[in-house]
């Protein structure tokens, strides 16, 4: 596996060997370059809560969340990662809160409620349903959901985007299909995708401006570039060998078998 990632990076023209590569192995590349480009977010999530009854002026009493600490301020708003967060006592209306962030998270008496740009997508009783007996618990309740959806969100998205950039790299390839099946195309490109993976993950860690994004994409595509010449190159050498031996005939089915094969073949000849 670390052989195929590092020819990929920095000699991608041998790339062209692993085109026997079983389905498993493959599956198990595209999972690596998912999770690696997914650093970003389990990184985001290492993040300690400071919400605690001291902190909010809030406790849990009686499955209801009562707030009359010296510290509470219904105004008071504490981050859960991308949420916003407020602690309500029972006898406070909503709109009392000055501004709500775009994305909220509102507990008040027994009930939380979720508001995303300022309309309520889901509102649940969760003090009177589940036995929750302090606020430290349902903080971490709260933090293991929104980790869960995040990550597994993050990782279908990264899924999606490192297809993108395999499917897409095929089409310079369509052109030998006739010469290679598609199958050993997209194992080679699903290879050949490791440095923009590399990129997306340095990328999604930093931060760094899109323009210089876009810049190092195309360094990161030289791997693609340099397999399509590899490719090029055995295609036209198999196909000038091929012409010679059958009087001036060319044998596609034969390039088809050989091509691909042709490193591996000269070196059983030496053998």
């Amino acid at each position: 596996m670390f052989e195929v990632f590092s020819n990929s990076i920095v000699n991608p023209k041998n790339i062209i060997n692993y085109h026997n590569k079983k389905g498993g192995f493959v599956f198990l590349y595209i999972l690596i370059m998912v999770l690696l480009m997914s650093i970003s977010t389990f990184v985001f999530y290492i993040q300690p809560s400071t919400i605690n009854p001291l902190s909010t002026g809030c406790v849990i009493e009686s499955n209801t969340l009562v707030c009359t600490g010296d510290n509470y301020d219904l105004n008071n708003e504490f981050k859960l990662y991308d949420f916003n967060v407020y602690f309500l006592a029972e006898t406070t209306e909503l709109s009392e809160i000055d501004e709500i962030g775009e994305m909220a998270i509102i507990l008040q008496g027994s009930r939380l409620s979720i508001q995303v740009y300022g309309e309520t997508i889901n509102e649940i009783e969760i003090l009177g349903v589940y036995d929750i007996t302090s606020l430290e618990e349902i903080i971490m309740i709260l933090k293991i959901s929104i980790i869960t959806v995040g990550i597994i969100g993050d990782i279908l998205v990264n899924s999606l985007i490192i297809m993108f950039v395999i499917l897409i790299s095929t089409i310079p390839f369509i052109r030998f299909k006739k010469f290679i099946s598609y199958k050993k195309i997209f194992k080679m490109l699903t290879f050949a995708a490791a440095p923009m993976a590399f990129l997306f993950s340095i990328y999604n860690l930093i931060n760094f401006d899109t323009f210089i994004f876009f810049i190092l994409m195309l360094f990161a595509y030289r791997s693609v570039f340099a397999l399509q010449k590899e490719v090029h190159i055995r295609i036209l050498s198999r196909t000038a060998e091929n012409y010679k031996q059958e009087d001036n005939v060319i044998n596609e089915e034969e390039i088809n078998d050989e091509i691909l094969d042709e490193e591996e073949n000269e070196e059983e000849d030496e053998d």
